[in-house]
């Protein structure tokens, strides 16, 4: 008798079919997400919307997977060190997903380019950015754009991922990348109404080095437990939308 092949009929997403029915699963396949910068947070925040069943991924980032970046990347595995960071996330989410549409743009963010780097074709944005400037820019840009995003702050030098929150950018305390950001969009005119997942534990000092930015410390927990929370947010707003109308979180919540 032959044998009939177990996995034959069966989905990486039948669980999650569980949880958002077909038209849940619908509405992610059919939804379209950018996600800007694939370090700790975006990396971890982009492969989440890979398993959540999400079918068209626009990514941007610039870098190439380094040794250091193996304690806290998503898809940190030696196999990959030396490429860019776009093209190993590209073949760890087809390992996923073999079906799933990718558009990769190989940008380096600056103040001028972040806003020229956003992508139109979709209905839904992550800022994972870290430099300071070019995430004013690019967050100014969505903002006054009216499109629908959630940006992260600082991730660096943390162990709890307890003490992360999501709420919008004005109630952000005790996280000096998002005073940082607020005071600089705040000069600018850009609301602060807009979702941001912050942290307010003291992150340790960076390490000096002579002539040279400080080395910044890091660990698994935080950056990726943040591109969680933005996938998760993210993910309820697709579903969200297609039913109702997008609610942004209230001031505080968390």
């Amino acid at each position: 008798m032959e044998k009939t092949n177990p996995h034959s009929h069966a989905s990486f997403l039948d669980r999650t079919r569980i949880i958002v029915g077909e038209s849940g699963l619908h509405a992610l396949e059919t939804a379209r997400v950018a996600v800007y910068g694939l370090g700790g947070v975006g990396a971890a925040c982009a492969l989440d919307l890979v398993r959540a069943g999400v079918g068209y991924l626009h990514v941007v980032d610039f870098d190439t997977v380094e040794i250091s970046n193996l304690n806290r990347l998503a898809f940190g595995y030696e196999r990959y060190l030396g490429q860019p960071k776009t093209d190993a996330f590209i073949d760890a989410a087809r390992g996923i997903n073999p079906d799933i549409d990718i558009v990769a743009d190989k940008i380096f963010f600056t103040s001028e380019t972040a806003p020229r780097a956003i992508a139109h074709e979709c209905s839904i944005h992550a800022d994972c950015v870290d430099s300071l400037s070019p995430k004013v820019s690019l967050i100014a840009a969505l903002r006054f754009q009216n499109l629908v995003f959630i940006a992260s702050m600082g991730t660096a030098g943390r162990l709890m991922p307890e003490r992360l929150r999501i709420g919008t950018m004005d109630a952000a305390k005790g996280c000096p990348l998002a005073r940082s950001v607020r005071q600089k969009l705040t000069k600018l005119g850009v609301p602060l109404d807009f979702p941001v997942v912050w942290s307010d534990e003291p992150a340790i000092k960076p390490v000096p080095r002579e002539g040279q930015r400080g080395i910044q410390g890091s660990a698994p927990f935080v950056p990726q437990t943040a591109g969680h929370f933005m996938a998760s947010w993210m993910v309820r707003a697709i579903l969200e939308d297609s039913a109702r109308p997008i609610t942004l979180p209230q001031k505080g919540s968390s």
